[in-house]
This record gives structure tokens, sequence and C-alpha cells, in this order.
């Protein structure tokens, strides 16, 4: 008879989306401690596809916090505003489309091709969203492949990049829409930092284009208009639907993605006035190189 950890790896099945990136994991109980064969799977799988849908029943805060803890150490939120009660690790994400026009910023910044946390100094690994309402129509989020982005360079436009460093800052004068304001101690604890144009990944060795459309504010040692229009072109590449693969919410989805080479946007085209609450949470990552 096969032991208890071989019998839980087994019964998931990793079902790849056949597009840019991404697998849905199937049979998979969240709620549910998980034994190291099972982690090692799932983790794996992460590595593999870069994002994993987890599909589900809607998870309490604390759950969804332990669930994350599968791929990495969850870290607290920056934004004390956005916290959980008393789990500093998980943040309300409420982007519903108000009316009188009190939509949180992060809601429309989100418009925009971006990573998570590349102002940190340590920005995060990965990030797990759980949907607890969703509007009825719109509110996609897309993922962009930043491996096949950087694998698709022409190589002149490689040799001009590798080795560049860029500045990413929790504002820049390049974002279209100014960020949700930050208490003393949140700009204390967010200086401008510095990290490469492109940057390899950790655990598989490969290299990914690290940008941020709401984050990057400019290439050193490079007058800022050449800075705007290498950045330019380098979006314009991004954007290509070909690196892209979209996740249509339902109710209970919780999706981790690969801060490291993955980029992200939401559709904010759904209904005004219809809830769109997550949860969020981040894993502790490494200064990327």
């Amino acid at each position: 008879m096969p032991d208890t950890a071989m019998v839980q790896a087994d019964r998931i099945r990793i079902v790849p989306t056949g597009g840019a990136l991404g697998a849905r994991i199937e049979g998979f109980d969240r709620t549910q401690p998980c034994d190291p064969s099972l982690r090692a799977a799932l983790n794996q799988a992460f590595l593999d596809h870069q994002l994993l849908v987890l599909p589900g029943a809607p998870m309490t805060a604390a759950q969804m916090r332990d669930m994350s803890a599968i791929f990495g150490e969850v870290v607290p939120q920056l934004l004390r505003y956005k916290r959980v009660g008393e789990l500093p690790e998980v943040s309300r994400m409420d982007s519903t489309l108000k009316p009188d026009g009190g939509t949180d910023k992060t809601a429309i910044r989100a418009e925009r091709w971006h990573t998570d946390d590349s102002y940190m100094q340590i920005p995060a690994k990965g990030t797990v969203l759980h949907a607890h309402q969703i509007p009825g129509s719109g509110g996609m989020t897309w993922f962009c492949n930043m491996h096949a982005v950087y694998d698709a360079l022409p190589e002149a436009l490689k040799r001009r990049i590798d080795g560049r460093q860029a500045v990413h800052a929790y504002d820049t004068p390049r974002a279209l829409n100014r960020p949700s304001p930050r208490t003393p101690q949140e700009i204390a604890e967010t200086p401008d930092v510095v990290h490469p144009l492109v940057r390899t990944h950790p655990e598989t060795g490969r290299k990914a284009l690290y940008l941020n459309f709401n984050r990057l504010d400019r290439i050193l040692d490079m007058p800022r208009p050449e800075s705007d229009a290498l950045l330019d072109e380098l979006q314009g590449i991004a954007e290509t639907p070909r690196f892209h693969h979209g996740h249509r919410w339902t109710v209970g989805d919780a999706i981790v993605w690969d801060n490291r080479c993955l980029m992200h946007r939401v559709d904010v085209d759904y209904p005004q006035g219809e809830p769109r609450i997550m949860l969020r949470t981040l894993l502790r990552g490494d200064r990327p190189v």
C-alpha cells in the first residue's frame, strides 16, 4: 500500500493552460495540511508554469495565509490600511468601481502592466490572490511571461540592456496615475531602489526582463529622454499578446504567480458599483540579480 504522502501528491492533477504560461491544479484541498510530497509537487509546478490556479470555496484570511505558506514565507503588506484585522500578512484588495469616485487608487493603477513590490529592496517572489466577490462581468487579470519576452528580444537589444540597472520608486512621473498615500512610517520603509533591467531567476537560472510600468522610473547612467524611449520600446514588446494569458475569475479562485518572471494587469471594465473584493498575500523573495 502506498504511504500517505504518495497518496496525497498523486491526487492532484496539473492541467497546463496551453498558452504562454500557467496551469490549473485539480484535486487539491486548500484547507487541509500539506505533506512534503504534495508541497514539493506544487512548488515544482509553480516553477514550471509560473502561475497556478487553485480553485475551491472562499477561504478565511487565516486559511488563505496558511495555504500561501506552501509556496514560501508570507510577509506583511506595506500599506497598513489594507491589512485584515490582526493578520498583517493578509490584505483586503477592494477594487470596486464606486459611483462617488472613491475607488481605491490601487484598483485604477492595476490596469497597467506591473509586478508586485518592485519598489522594495527585496521584492516579493510571488503573489497569492483569492477572489471573495467578483462583478457580474469583466475584471479579468492578465499575465505576461517575461522570460518569453526577453528570449524574443533582438540580439542587439539584449546587448544594449544586459547589465543595465534601473531605479524603481513608489511613485514615478512615468506612471499614469498616482498611488495611495503613505504614512511617514511607510515612506521611511520605501526609499527608491535599484534593480537590474534583466534579472536571473534564482531557482531556474532563466533570464527575464524586469519591468513595472507603475514603479520603474529610469535607467541609470542614461539621459531621461533616452531612458524613456528605451523603456517605451521594451513596453511595446511586452504588450505583444502572444506573451499573455488571461484569467476569468470565479468566486473562490486562488491564484499564485511568480513576480520574478511575470507582469500582470487587470481589465477595469466591470460594472460600476458591483463589488470586486480579493484577499492578497505576498511571499518573501530575494534581491534581484
